[in-house]
């Protein structure tokens, strides 16, 4: 028998946090976080620092879910602006060749630096020779780690030719620089990217500075900001000469090995946290224990796995084995499923889950989308009455060492989102024990819930080859997985958590600490998650799924180059616009038809197919029957299907040319003057705040409302029988639910 459930608080608005590096644009205007109070934040135009204004919290968040304002974090750090002055706008992802596979060669170097940092303690100070030692053997290592020779496991073919790219060991000299560079940049791999040949900086010894007035001073190290020590050194310099002239007798300077010297005994877990985060100084120094692990903020910590389901042994447990017919046992038998999933370690609360028929990359990849994306479409498509809100952006993502995240695609997101990817040591679960407690958690849930109960429309569906109805089953076990998510696992009392609610602590987190929104900018989210194609141009710009995309700039690029084929990356989930490599790196390309924002690339391939198998005289009629299709799966509930994506199907590159050459072949969509417009089927759910009320919704459960009903009932009567004699009977209650409750 189940416990008690929390009565699920209603979601107004969760407070985004800032900081004065951070950049809040909304229409083109550039903004600078200044200052937050209780009720909203103060801003100040970066153009004119006179300019300001007052937006309030549940504003800021209802701009940032409806697209009409994005966040960039760290924008105005420092070492972000070094990138971009070196860059531009280009990102990791962009870097071609050999220089990225010399920056990834030389980061693995640099992350064994820093274990044996951690191993002994302290900076290593090593002789030039046992240095070079050093280097050599971490770079055999790395060497024997890309060939496979320490994974017994391994099911390769002993005649199976394995081909890796690697460097010769670089000099200390080289080393020092690149382990500089790389963390003066905040830890990205960018900062190391060769830019040219030849000698690299000349390493000057500069002299050190401190003892009393040093020690001051050298505090300035332990900040977010992340300065390097021989800048907290010049800084030191310049407020002792300002201090010495207004003293009779000035401070003596400190040598800058005495000023390092204090530094290095600061506490080692203080100075990591200050600088890095507090997920960061956990992993790095081992402490991320069951009993240890103490995520305090959303977003801190996100651990995802994948779990595999095998749907006899699930059907077995919830009950419903007995009820299907002998046919569909036997097939049924050898169906299994694999699922991702994402927990926010702070609240335990889900915030991704997908499903895949493997493990494989491009399902990881969309589930660190889901975790940045708002789901209540979701939870509404599959009827529960707890909205799906969680959406942030990620500090740290811990997940084990399978190849299904150690990939290029993955790697790719992480770098591009700015999210730090941990890899704990194999064979050891307990370096992310809430997903792997999640993953035996959920089926028992399930299990005891829907005891007694079956699905309707397996009794509905009579006489038929269950051969054919696999892929169904599977679909309505997706949705039941994320039911069961929103409306039991969220609302059930949490042990983790003190006995409160994964919903519940949701809420209150995300109003006491606030939360990184993650951008949902489309510029932004075509660059992190766009897959990658090659077309060529042609008369009517770029095609590709029979949709024109073309603007001045690709038509100076035609002019200039002819009918080449350029490299283009197209975001799934938003037709919009595509964005196109060019001479001068990418550019944002936008349809030629009238397509707007979030039609999907799976509604337009199914309305594709519609026509081409069931109206097959519109199928080459234009654009119009395209849309009217389109508006046909919008009317059915399809479109919400296919947005909601419920299916262990996700596709790839290859999946989608595939498509293409069945489905549209040399097709091209013209818009005409009979072309329809296109019905808006997706809408976020409607903000209370905006009409200034704050109203009851159905997104409350149904047992709640009785209870406050139940409530209602007992306080009219009980106010009956205390009513005076010739007092009138009171007729109004409050319509406050948390009151009556």
């Amino acid at each position: 028998m189940l416990t008690d459930f929390h009565k699920p608080k209603l979601f107004n608005h969760a407070i985004v946090k800032m900081r004065h590096a951070d950049r809040f644009t909304e229409d083109d205007v550039n903004w600078k976080p200044k200052k937050r109070d209780e009720d909203g934040w103060t801003f100040s135009n970066e153009a004119n620092a006179i300019d300001e204004r007052f937006i309030s919290h549940g504003e800021v968040y209802s701009k940032l879910v409806s697209g009409g304002a994005k966040i960039r974090y760290g924008y105005n750090d420092p070492e972000n602006q070094r990138l971009r002055a070196i860059f531009g706008d280009n990102t990791f992802s962009d870097v071609v060749g050999k220089r990225r596979d010399l920056a990834l060669f030389r980061e693995k170097l640099i992350k064994r630096f820093d274990a044996e940092w951690l191993r002994l303690g302290k900076k290593p100070r090593w002789s030039k020779e046992m240095f070079e030692a050093k280097l050599r053997a971490w770079r055999r290592e790395i060497i024997a780690e890309m060939l496979g020779l320490d994974d017994e496991d391994a099911d390769v073919r002993a005649d199976a030719m394995v081909e890796v790219k690697t460097f010769p060991t670089p000099s200390v000299k080289t080393f020092r620089r690149d382990y500089k560079r790389y963390h003066a940049c905040g830890g990205e791999v960018l900062g190391i990217v060769h830019r040219h040949h030849g000698p690299g900086l000349h390493l000057r010894k500069v002299d050190n500075d401190a003892v009393a007035f040093a020690y001051t001073q050298a505090l300035n190290y332990m900040t977010d900001l992340k300065p390097s020590k021989a800048k907290v050194y010049q800084l030191y310099l310049a407020k002792l000469g300002d201090l010495n002239k207004e003293r009779a007798t000035p401070l003596l300077k400190v040598t800058r090995h005495k000023f390092e010297s204090i530094i290095d005994k600061f506490d080692a877990f203080d100075c990591w946290d200050a600088r890095h985060g507090r997920a960061s100084a956990l992993k790095r120094f081992h402490m991320a224990k069951k009993d240890g692990i103490n995520a305090q903020f959303v977003g801190e910590r996100i651990e995802i796995d994948f779990w595999n389901v095998d749907l006899m042994t699930l059907f077995v447990e919830i009950g419903m084995w007995n009820i299907l017919p002998p046919s569909y046992k036997e097939a049924v038998g050898a169906t299994r499923v694999w699922f991702v999933a994402a927990i926010d370690v702070a609240t335990r609360y889900i915030v991704a889950f997908k499903a895949s028929t493997q493990p494989n990359a491009v399902t990881a990849a969309a589930a660190i989308r889901m975790i940045m994306s708002d789901k209540r479409h979701i939870s509404d498509f599959v009827g529960a009455e707890t909205p799906w809100v969680g959406l942030v952006q990620p500090r740290d993502i811990f997940s084990d060492n399978g190849k299904e995240f150690a990939n290029a695609l993955v790697e790719g997101v992480m770098r591009s989102a700015k999210i730090t990817f941990n890899r704990p040591q194999a064979g050891n679960p307990k370096a992310r024990p809430f997903i792997e407690s999640l993953f035996h958690t959920i089926g028992p849930l399930i299990a005891s819930y829907f005891t007694g109960r079956t699905f309707g429309s397996i009794a509905e569906k009579g006489d038929y080859k269950p051969e054919h109805q696999i892929s169904l089953q599977v679909n309505e076990m997706i949705q039941l997985f994320t039911l069961a998510i929103c409306d039991i696992y969220h609302n059930k009392p949490h042990g983790g958590l003190g006995g409160a609610s994964p919903h519940n602590a949701w809420l209150r987190a995300t109003q006491e600490h606030g939360i990184e929104f993650p951008s949902q900018d489309p510029d932004y989210m075509l660059h992190v998650f766009g897959t990658r194609f090659k077309r060529r141009i042609g008369d009517y710009g770029i095609p590709f799924m029979g949709i024109p995309y073309a603007n001045e700039e690709l038509h100076r690029h035609r002019k200039k180059y002819g009918q080449m084929e350029f490299e283009i990356k197209v975001d799934p989930e938003n037709l919009e616009h595509i964005a196109v490599r060019g001479d001068k790196g990418w550019f944002v390309v936008e349809n030629k038809v009238g397509i707007a924002r979030n039609l999907t690339l799976a509604e337009w391939v199914v309305a594709r197919h519609d026509l081409r198998t069931q109206h097959a005289a519109e199928a080459e009629a234009g654009l119009a029957a395209m849309y009217r299709a389109i508006n046909r799966l919008a009317e059915s509930g399809r479109a919400a299907a296919l947005r909601a994506n419920l299916t262990p199907r996700n596709m790839t590159a290859e999946h989608y040319e595939a498509l293409e050459a069945e489905l549209f072949g040399a097709w091209i969509a013209v818009k005409s003057a009979d072309t329809p417009t296109l019905t808006q089927a997706y809408a976020l759910p409607a903000d209370p705040l905006r009409d200034g009320s704050v109203s009851d919704s159905r997104l409350i459960p149904e047992f709640h409302a009785e209870r406050e009903r139940d409530a209602r009932k007992k306080k009219r009567a009980a106010a009956v029988d205390q009513t005076p004699a010739g007092t009138p009977t009171p007729t109004q209650t409050t319509e406050d639910y948390y009151e009556e409750y």
